[in-house]
């Protein structure tokens, strides 16, 4: 996986992020692996929010939202069943993989730069 960010705890975030994401397509692989998604995902989003409200981050609502997507969708997903079968799992792979991807790449990097242009880095 490619570099997603210059900030260190943020880039190594998301790297975790995409190989619990790979994991979800390994045959096997059942809801704990989307639970230990939606945990890591959690505890990411929320360090992301914290940096969003004390640097008074211009676009923060917008950010949370695309959040609350996510956290809704791994939700549903959860509520699928606890025996998922390959064609479903690697259709959530992809998806969520999709969506963490242009997110990532998206206003992430909006985020970022905000932040390293803060003094409070």
């Amino acid at each position: 996986m490619r570099k997603t960010s210059d900030i260190i705890w943020q880039d190594a975030q998301h790297q975790v992020l995409f190989k619990i994401l790979d994991l979800i397509k390994e045959p096997g692989a059942n809801n704990q692996v989307l639970f230990r998604l939606r945990d890591y995902t959690e505890n990411h989003f929320a360090l992301e929010e914290q940096y969003m409200v004390e640097l008074d981050f211009p676009d923060r609502e917008a950010h949370i939202r695309a959040h609350d997507l996510f956290r809704e969708e791994i939700e549903q997903l959860l509520v699928k069943g606890e025996d998922p079968d390959d064609i479903f799992r690697k259709i959530i792979s992809t998806f969520l993989t999709e969506w963490l991807t242009r997110h990532v790449f998206g206003i992430d990097k909006e985020l970022e730069a905000f932040i390293l242009q803060s003094s409070r880095k």
